[in-house]
């Protein structure tokens, strides 16, 4: 038996509907909501001012500080209660925090100027002495409904030719932030790392001078 043939438009039709599909997904992120962009945060330059005192004919090596997961990734870090961390969204540093950390300090001593050189651990350049660390906490809290910011290192001052420790200390600083806004957050971060880089310069200068 011959069945009728089915009418032109009802056979465009699938077409039709394949290609307005196609139309759409091509322009799907009209249709989705739009992604919040990635923001990339760095820390300031250093208000370390110049000292007037003599240069020391000494090179020291600054290490990347060490830390444990998740200090060591690039992830602005909170804790709202005690052990537990949490990442602001969508925001970012512009590297792993360790290596930002040894930038701000790298920084610090170069614009101090009391000693003649001052490499990071990727240069090749021999050093007098080096400063190790292990990064304990970068992270923001809340205190009575108010962040602040802590910051802690724990430092070793090496002997490059015999790699004994010449001297160690732990740096920690506490930084209220103006408001809960992460603009807020982020310069209180960038205030502690000054108040300790100020710390670690004065006190690795002060270790060398005994030398």
């Amino acid at each position: 038996m011959n069945l009728p043939a089915m009418p032109r438009r009802a056979r465009a039709l699938p077409g039709l509907l394949m290609a307005l599909l196609m139309a759409l997904l091509l322009a799907g992120c009209s249709l989705l909501p739009e992604q919040e962009p990635l923001r990339l945060f760095t820390l300031p330059e250093p208000s370390i001012l110049s000292s007037h005192e003599v240069t020391r004919d000494l090179t020291l090596r600054v290490d990347t500080p060490s830390a444990g997961s998740p200090l060591d990734g690039p992830r602005l870090l909170v804790m709202p209660s005690p052990g537990e961390f949490q990442a602001y969204a969508m925001a970012r540093w512009r590297d792993d925090a360790p290596q930002l950390l040894r930038d701000h300090l790298l920084a610090a001593f170069r614009l101090d100027g009391r000693l003649a050189a001052v490499v990071d651990d990727t240069s090749r350049a021999r050093s007098d002495a080096a400063l190790a660390s292990h990064l304990g906490a970068f992270h923001s809290r809340y205190r009575e409904g108010t962040p602040e910011v802590v910051l802690r290192l724990d430092v070793q001052l090496l002997d490059e030719a015999s790699r004994e420790v010449r001297a160690s200390r732990r740096v920690e600083v506490v930084v209220a932030s103006d408001d809960d806004s992460l603009e807020a957050v982020v310069e209180a971060f960038g205030r502690a790392a000054d108040r300790a880089a100020f710390e670690l310069v004065d006190w690795t200068l002060a270790q060398l001078a005994t030398s």
